[in-house]
């Protein structure tokens, strides 16, 4: 018998859609907003590694994924002279897991996940503005003055996401929203209003939206500007590589520049590129102090002192109040060119960079529709708070990862819909007091697997894009020496947390790195999800 409540998604990225398709198959209610038109167009390419595919496999939908894309076994890294570094290698993938790794463009990727779900259950041009949960239900209100009621909220979307921004302001308002968390997104407004080319209104302490986050320390992890595209289809003759049967990856790291450039031949005669700056403490320091005051309004409420002077979440109730700038892709045109050419990352800046190829970016710029090409500022952080309430965040808004590190969001989003929709399809009813436990059950079985892919991921983005001299030095050493020895250590790791649907009928454990049992969720008493 079907769990009777509705569950309320926002976001139909990978985390969101996943999730639909899951509920779908278990029979359990569900409605999911998207704020864009349809599925952008805008991304580069997409990694999706063995975690992931018992998933699609039981889904039916790993051998459709597999006719959109490449298998990729080896990453390549060289110096801008050409001068090789060494490999990230993948080739181990199939012998340990039963699975190669795929990479697909996402637009395309994403699309396929999306023609799962039926027309009815998704809305797009669904922008949600405000929401209000009580203890029996939980009421979102879109930008069309449209309004959806249902019993759980899930905020799939995305590392800038709405859901969250809302969540933490009412957790601000009752004065327990950790601090971390109240830094975290004090920095997005300093980069979003550096992206937007607002970070020069007022000076530091103009109005009331300045930010002490943290003694001025900078969130965890890196914060990256990436300039994005896919190519139309190439000649192959101009371009031989595409003719390999396997995606061909090569990662350039600037010689006299902060610039890392990277790309992934794809399907169709294809090749998904990308440009990415690291962004220093002192410059988003200098930023934050200059994030835009919002609009005029009655003054706010005293903000909790647990966030100290961080008021970009008042604690007035007001469904008009202030929010952050949007920071997922945009085209590049729609983003602010000062600030970016400050960066030297402007498509037209990155022209001359060369590629082992023979051929240079420009000649992927110029192969690439000019509304194709797009801009985004990520930041990689792991929040504290990942639900209150009716409300529970999944994906990149709840642990967001660097787009050109090891590629690992899309999967680890995907992960978190498995393992909720898990509980989702034991939960006898929606309670506020089953959903607590149920949410607190998803934390603490995702919380560690996400730590513990971003802790790599710290290390391969150094690997991958880091300019100091020392980064520099730690990365010939590493690659060239030890590389193949940590990975098959952080594989042991990783590789083994293999999420699937407990209520599909299973697939095997494949590989000598053997898949981690299904998580015993004994939330409600029972110890349905002991499985293998």
């Amino acid at each position: 018998m079907a769990p009777k409540f509705k569950v309320l998604i926002a976001g139909a990225s990978f985390g969101g859609v996943t999730l639909a398709i899951l509920l779908e198959r278990a029979n359990i209610d569900y409605e999911l907003f998207e704020s864009s038109a349809g599925v952008s167009p805008l991304g580069s390419a997409v990694v999706l590694g063995p975690t992931v595919m018992p998933l699609l496999e039981q889904l039916g939908l790993l051998r459709k994924v597999q006719e959109i894309s490449k298998t990729i076994k080896t990453m390549h890294l060289v110096q801008e002279n050409m001068k090789r570094i060494g490999e990230i290698d993948l080739s181990d993938h199939m012998e340990q897991t039963g699975y190669d790794s795929l990479v697909a463009t996402r637009s395309e990727l994403l699309s396929l996940f999306v023609a799962q779900i039926p027309t009815r259950k998704i809305h797009f041009s669904k922008r949600i503005i405000s929401f209000l949960a009580n203890k029996d239900e939980v009421v979102i209100r879109c930008g069309d003055d449209t309004s959806y009621r249902g019993e759980i909220l899930v905020g799939a979307d995305g590392a800038f996401s709405k859901v969250r921004e809302l969540l933490y302001r009412q957790v601000a308002k009752k004065g327990i929203l950790p601090r971390n968390d109240a830094s975290a997104v004090a920095a997005d407004a300093a980069v979003a209003s550096f992206a937007a080319g607002t970070g020069g209104q007022g000076g530091p302490g103009h109005g009331h939206h300045q930010i002490d986050a943290a003694d001025g320390e900078v969130p965890q992890g890196g914060r990256h500007i990436s300039l994005v595209g896919v190519t139309r289809p190439l000649d192959v003759d101009v371009f031989p590589v595409l003719g390999e049967l396997e995606s061909r990856s090569d990662t350039v790291i600037g010689d006299q520049s902060p610039h890392s450039w990277s790309y992934f031949t794809v399907p169709g005669n294809r090749i998904c590129w990308a440009v990415n700056v690291q962004m220093d403490d002192t410059t988003l320091r200098e930023q934050r102090n200059r994030s835009p005051s919002p609009p005029p309004r009655s003054p706010p409420s005293p903000t909790p002192s647990s966030i100290s002077s961080f008021s970009a979440f008042s604690t007035s109730t007001s469904t008009e109040s202030y929010s952050l700038p949007q920071l997922e892709w945009e085209s590049e045109g729609s983003v602010n060119n000062g600030n970016m050419r400050g960066f030297g990352l402007l498509s037209e800046d990155c022209r001359a960079f060369p590629t082992p190829m023979g051929n240079t970016l420009g000649d992927l710029i110029d192969a690439t529709p000019k509304e194709h090409i797009a801009l985004a500022t990520t930041e990689q952080t792991l929040f504290e708070t990942w639900h209150h309430g009716r409300t529970v965040l999944i994906g990149d808004a709840c642990h967001r990862m660097l787009s050109n590190a090891a590629h690992q969001g899309a999967a680890n989003a995907i992960q978190d819909a498995v393992v909720l929709g898990n509980l989702m399809h034991d939960l006898p009813s929606s309670t506020p007091e089953n959903l607590v436990n149920i949410f607190k059950d998803f934390q603490a079985d995702r919380y560690a697997h996400a730590k513990t892919q971003m802790q790599m991921n710290n290390k391969v983005e150094k690997l991958m894009s880091g300019q100091s001299w020392t980064e520099t030095l730690i990365r010939g050493f590493f690659v060239r020496y030890i590389s193949k020895i940590y990975q098959h250590f952080c594989d042991d790791k990783i590789l083994a947390d293999r999420p699937q649907a407990n209520f599909l009928p299973l697939v095997g454990s494949r590989g000598h790195v053997h898949a981690l049992p299904q998580k015993a969720h004994r939330v409600f008493g029972e110890d349905s999800h002991s499985k293998h």
